[in-house]
C-alpha cells in the first residue's frame, strides 16, 4: 500500500494538474494510486494502472480475481492497487475500457524486463517475431520479441501482447508499432493499400453520448451490432462474432 507520504504526493499531483494536458510523464504517473513501488517492481510481475483521469469506470475493479484493485464507493474515484495482493496475472488489462493496464515484470531475465498490454490492431504479432516497441507518445524505443499472446474470451476479445525489453526501457515502452501490412516486408499493392484503409477505420473508438461504457447500436459496414462507447470498432466485432478479413 501507498505511504501517507506518497498519499500526500498524489493529492499535490492532482492539485497542480498533471493530467489536465499532454501525455503524463513516468514521474507524474508513479503519484498515482495504481502505480506499484520500486520495491514491489523488483519482486516480479504486478500490474501498473496508468489511469489518471476520474471518469466513471470500474471493470478493472471486479476483473481482479485477489481483490488488489479498489475503486471504492465513488465510481469516479481512481483505481487503487494494493500492490501486496496483485500476483500480476494480467485478467485486469483487457478489461480496461482505456486500455491504461500492463503487466510489468522485471525479473524476466538479468537484463530484459516483460511488459504485457492491451493490442487492439491487426495484424496482431507472431511469438517470436522481432517489434518495435514504443513509448506512450508513439515514439519507437527499442527493439522488443513478442513471447506471448492472448485473444481468448477470458481476454474479452481484446488481444494481450507480451514482449520482452532491455530493462532500461521498461517505465517507458507501453506498446508496439505496425508496420504496413504487417511487422516485416511491406506489401504495396492496391489489395494491401484497401486493407491499410479498412484497418485505419477499425482501429477507431466508437462515440456516442459522452458516456463511456454505455451500449449503443451500431451500424458497421451494413452490420448492426451492439458496442460499448469508448470500444475500438475492431474490438466490437471481434466481440459479435464477426471475423474481419
Amino acid at each position: 500500500m501507498k505511504t501517507r507520504e506518497e498519499n500526500n504526493q498524489l493529492l499535490l499531483w492532482r492539485s497542480k494538474g498533471a493530467a489536465a494536458e499532454g501525455i503524463p510523464t513516468p514521474d507524474e504517473l508513479k503519484k498515482t494510486p495504481g502505480y506499484a513501488n520500486f520495491k514491489r517492481l523488483q519482486e516480479g510481475p504486478v500490474a501498473i494502472i496508468e489511469c489518471i483521469e476520474e471518469i466513471p469506470c470500474d471493470p478493472c475493479e471486479s476483473a481482479c480475481p485477489t481483490g488488489a484493485i479498489k475503486i471504492g464507493s465513488s465510481i469516479t474515484n481512481l483505481p487503487v492497487l494494493d500492490e501486496d495482493k496483485c500476483t500480476g496475472c494480467g485478467l485486469c488489462i483487457s478489461s480496461c475500457p482505456g486500455l491504461a493496464i500492463f503487466v510489468l515484470n522485471l525479473n524476466y531475465t538479468d537484463e530484459l524486463a516483460l511488459v504485457s498490454f492491451p493490442f487492439e490492431f491487426l495484424p496482431l504479432p507472431k511469438v517470436g517475431e522481432e517489434v518495435s516497441a514504443i513509448d506512450r507518445e508513439g515514439r519507437t524505443v527499442c527493439k522488443g520479441k513478442a513471447v506471448k499472446i492472448l485473444n481468448k474470451r477470458k481476454q474479452d476479445y481484446t488481444p494481450v501482447v507480451s514482449i520482452f525489453i532491455p530493462k532500461k526501457h521498461a517505465s517507458v515502452v507501453r506498446g508496439i508499432s505496425v508496420k504496413k501490412n504487417g511487422f516485416s516486408k511491406q506489401n504495396n499493392s492496391p489489395q494491401a493499400e484497401n486493407n491499410e484503409n479498412k484497418m485505419r477505420i477499425l482501429d477507431h473508438p466508437i462515440l456516442g453520448t459522452q458516456n463511456p461504457g454505455k451500449m449503443l447500436n451500431i451500424t458497421v459496414d451494413g452490420k448492426k451490432i451492439k458496442a460499448r462507447e469508448g470500444e475500438m470498432i475492431v474490438a466490437a466485432l471481434l466481440n459479435a462474432g464477426i471475423r474481419i478479413n
